[in-house]
């Protein structure tokens, strides 16, 4: 039993991932039900495959076992599945090994081929406009593309994430072919995100780039000052929510869908300031959403916005401030590892998660990210993972020595 139980610990158990997209064949829909099936057989065979160092993933796997009909029949946008498959996804990668995760990646990162004979055009392409060039503007396809019935911005967010993981093992391998195979993969998912018309995905893959590397150039530097680093990126980011969605704000008015966007999350903000102790616990569902929906509208639509577009907003209204704290204190603790771990052993696999790392929060930012696509939840979560593996932060001692 105990060898059957270590074979699970497999990092080819990761192929269920990309093999998950194959239940868009069988049923039309964004989440459909055998896509949910296969990752949660994933993420139960993952999970038992630890249950021998660690008994408490038995309790792991019964809420799993009780959140799958949830998932496939929700009752709403917002659920309480929406972060419990994401925790799930992320225990499940928490014990694997350094030597483990190169090899789950290459899997994860096979997706976007998986994906291929799935993707299908709807409305216009409007990241086409920064071609200057109008005869290979025209040649383009005009209509944005997604993954079946996954929304445009939910596609973009997985093709950005995966053309970062591409760019990571393509800095990380030895193995010129190997390399090269994922420079090809990692820039055919960028296209892919760019085909989508979401701007975040076009943008937000190449500034993860650029601070990854730029922390990576000066790794020591970062590594003794990881904590206070993190901590910094969590201000950054609350300066950039005030200075988006403030009323005063000249960045919630540039256009229509900013000022939209600005306005909802105000909705938001306000409706959960109101709630009285639901504060503190969330008021669940699509209360809030439903709410704000029927009170903000953009010009020339006839229904509301349905989510925060920012997921610690849509989180502080369904689960409550104690959850917002608690995942702000998780992402400022994996933030902090991550930057430590670039001087050591694990440097460049930490310089992979971080760039990863900054996307999926940049993204958090301007969209509900982790709302009713299982993929996408699942994959989030795993590769948060990546900053807990064994090795990835430096002792203090470590730390003290970098600084001498």
């Amino acid at each position: 039993m105990t060898g059957l139980l270590q074979r699970l610990a497999s990092p080819w158990l990761d192929l269920l991932l990309p093999l998950s997209l194959l239940g868009l064949a069988w049923q039309r829909s964004g989440d459909p039900a055998g896509m949910i099936w296969i990752l949660a057989l994933w993420c139960s065979l993952k999970l038992l495959g630890n249950l021998p160092g660690q008994p408490a993933y038995a309790v792991l796997i019964g809420v799993l076992a009780v959140s799958v009909g949830a998932v496939i029949h929700p009752v709403s946008v917002a659920a309480p599945t929406d972060l419990i498959l994401v925790l799930l996804a992320f225990a499940a990668g928490l014990r694997q090994s350094p030597a483990q995760w190169p090899l789950a990646l290459w899997i994860v990162l096979c997706t976007v081929v998986v994906s291929l004979p799935f993707v299908e055009f709807d409305r216009l392409n409007g990241n086409l406009d920064v071609i200057p060039w109008s005869a290979l503007r025209d040649r383009l396809p005009q209509e944005a593309l997604r993954i079946q019935k996954i929304t445009i911005n939910r596609s973009g967010y997985l093709y950005g994430l995966l053309a970062l993981v591409g760019y990571g093992l393509f800095r990380w391998e030895a193995r010129i072919w190997w390399s090269r195979g994922a420079a090809l993969i990692g820039a055919l998912s960028f296209v892919l995100a760019f085909g989508t018309g979401s701007r975040a995905a076009l943008l937000f893959p190449i500034l993860a780039v650029v601070v990854a590397e730029l922390c990576w150039q000066r790794r020591r530097w970062v590594a003794r000052h990881g904590r206070a680093l993190a901590a910094a990126v969590l201000a950054l980011c609350l300066v950039f929510n005030v200075a988006l969605y403030a009323p005063f704000s000249p960045l919630a008015n540039l256009n229509p869908s900013d000022a939209g966007r600005a306005r909802v999350a105000q909705c938001f903000v306000l409706r959960s300031l109101q709630a009285g102790p639901d504060l503190f616990t969330g008021q669940g569902y699509d209360r809030v959403s439903d709410y704000c929906a029927g009170k903000v509208f953009l010009p020339g639509y006839t229904t509301g916005i349905p989510h925060a577009h920012n997921v610690f907003l849509q989180v502080l209204a369904d689960q409550g401030l104690v959850s917002l704290v608690l995942l702000l204190i998780a992402l400022g603790l994996t933030f902090q590892r991550l930057f430590q771990g670039l001087a050591g052993d694990q440097g460049p696999l930490c310089r992979l998660a971080l760039a990863c790392a900054v996307f999926i929060l940049m993204s958090s930012l301007v969209e509900s990210t982790l709302l009713k696509t299982s993929l996408q939840q699942v994959i989030t979560g795993y590769i948060l993972a990546l900053a807990w593996m064994p090795g990835a932060a430096l002792l203090k001692a470590n730390v003290r020595t970098i600084a001498s």
